[in-house]
C-alpha cells in the first residue's frame, strides 16, 4: 500500500506536506517571534545542519532522525484549512512550516522537557516494526517521533553522544511490535517530551490494536 492511500485525507499533490524515511535526518529552525517551527521535509546531512545559516529572527533548534516511515501535516499553524503548508528555501534546503510552541515547558522535571505544540500531524508506522511507546503517567499513549536529535535539547551534543533516559516517577515506556500497519493522529495541541538524550514522544492518544 503506498503512503499516499494510508493516510486518510492526505494529499498526495501536497509534497511539501510529507515526510517520508524512517531513520532519515530533518533539521528544524524556529522563528523567534512567533515561535513557529519550520522542518525539511527532506532529508538532509548532519554536516548540511551544521553549515545552516538561519535568517535574521530564526534560530536552529535541531536535527534528528524521524522515527514514522511516513509523516503528513495537514496544514500550517493558524491555517483555517486544511491544504498546503508555508515554504521557504535556505540555502539549498527547503522548509515547510509545520508547527508552533504552543506553551511554556511543563516546570519540575529533569532530564526532559514537556511543552504542547500546535500542529495538525499525521504518522504511519509500517507492520513489522517494534516501537517504544511512551506513558507520561497520565495513562495515555505517546508515539516516538524523533531519535538521536541534537541540537538546543542537547546542548549542542552530536549524534550519538546521548544521555541515558532517565524517566520521570510515574511514566514508563513499552515496546510494541506493529502486525499491522499503525496510524497515528496526534491531537492540537500536541503535548511533546522531549529528552535530554535526544528523543521524542509526543500524544496523548489511545493506541487500539
Amino acid at each position: 500500500m503506498s503512503a499516499t492511500r494510508s493516510i486518510l485525507g492526505a494529499d498526495p499533490a501536497w509534497r511539501d506536506n510529507w515526510t517520508h524515511g524512517a531513520g532519515t535526518l530533518h533539521l528544524e529552525i524556529m522563528h523567534l517571534t512567533s515561535r513557529s517551527v519550520w522542518l525539511s521535509q527532506e532529508a538532509v546531512t548532519d554536516a548540511t545542519f551544521a553549515a545552516l545559516v538561519p535568517p535574521e529572527g530564526f534560530v536552529k533548534t535541531g536535527i534528528g532522525a524521524s522515527v514514522a516511515d511516513v509523516a503528513y501535516f495537514r496544514r500550517s499553524p493558524g491555517a483555517g484549512c486544511d491544504g498546503p503548508v508555508e515554504t521557504l528555501e535556505l540555502g539549498g534546503v527547503r522548509l515547510s512550516r509545520v508547527a508552533r510552541a504552543a506553551g511554556a515547558p511543563e516546570p519540575g522535571l529533569q532530564g526532559v522537557r514537556v511543552f504542547p505544540v500546535d500542529k495538525h500531524h499525521l504518522l504511519l508506522y509500517r507492520a513489522g516494526r517494534t516501537l517504544e511507546i511512551m506513558d507520561l503517567g497520565d495513562g495515555f499513549d505517546y508515539a516516538p517521533l524523533v531519535t538521536g536529535a541534537r541540537g538546543a535539547i542537547t546542548g549542542g551534543r552530536p549524534l550519538g553522544s546521548a544521555r541515558p533516559r532517565v524517566l520521570p516517577e510515574r511514566w514508563s515506556v513499552r515496546t510494541l511490535t506493529l502486525e499491522r500497519d499503525l496510524f497515528v493522529e496526534l491531537p492540537n495541541p500536541t503535548r511533546v517530551a522531549f529528552f535530554a538524550g535526544g528523543d521524542s514522544f509526543q500524544g496523548p492518544i489511545r493506541l487500539e490494536l
